[in-house]
């Protein structure tokens, strides 16, 4: 079995990723490709389990509000990112990868980055005595975010890349690993969104020092600056291009 799960895991993982998907996600998702390789189950009822636990994490999160609550809720949002590192290995595994599965992953990552921001945005306006401020907060995050998804959308359409003639854009969540691309300091801030934007890095030790409104305040300060990011790159290229759309 061992030897098994050790090649499933050298053939489905990414070539390129982060540190954290590769050496703690991924093992364990290994694990139930194993289980799951021969079974009747597809990578894309996967992509729902996995979004149906990080659902199953954010209630806890609201409806738990002491710190055990949250650490519960911390595991269980892990146990959904492993899930959700099984859909593409089984996928790759059993040779059912496809466009629409991909475009289904990417869409319920979306979900569950919104279900991560509103349920924080909820726990910290209930745990403060219904303090409207965390409530103002939620609603500029789930904005930022939900633009931003719509944007990175926007600018992987093969009508923009024809138009702009940019190389396809991937979410900052997927581009290989956290290190900068350079040490001037946009590498720098580029390098630390990425990581700030992948929570399952860093949201368990949020959860143990009970610090969920630095979350907040990180998380949803990244979206923001992705969201500024994007629309400048979106407004520089096709504000220089000759093409048009109508």
């Amino acid at each position: 079995m061992l030897a098994a799960v050790r090649d499933i895991y050298r053939q489905s993982k990414k070539q390129r990723d982060n540190f954290w998907t590769e050496w703690i996600s991924r093992p364990p998702a290994a694990v139930l490709v194993w289980l799951l390789k021969n079974t009747r189950v597809t990578p894309n009822q996967v992509s729902f389990c996995a979004s149906d636990t990080a659902g199953a994490g954010a209630a806890t999160r609201i409806l738990w509000r002491t710190w055990l609550g949250l650490i519960v809720s911390g595991l269980i949002l892990q146990l959904a990112y492993v899930i959700d590192c099984v859909d593409g290995q089984l996928a790759r595994t059993t040779g059912q990868s496809s466009a629409a599965g991909a475009l289904l992953d990417f869409m319920l990552d979306e979900v569950k980055a919104l279900l991560v921001i509103a349920a924080a945005a909820t726990r910290l306006w209930w745990v403060h005595g219904f303090d409207g401020r965390w409530l103002v907060i939620g609603v500029i995050g789930l904005f930022s975010a939900a633009t931003g998804f719509t944007l990175t959308t926007f600018m992987r359409r093969p009508e923009y890349l024809e138009a702009t003639g940019a190389p396809p854009v991937l979410p900052a969540t997927e581009r290989a690993g956290f290190l900068p691309r350079s040490l001037s300091p946009l590498g720098l801030v580029e390098a630390a969104g990425k990581l700030a934007l992948h929570y399952p890095t860093w949201f368990l030790v949020i959860c143990a020092v009970d610090r969920l409104d630095l979350f907040l305040y990180i998380y949803v300060g990244a979206h923001l600056l992705y969201l500024g990011r994007s629309s400048a790159i979106i407004l520089i290229k096709l504000g220089r291009s000759r093409k048009r759309s109508a």
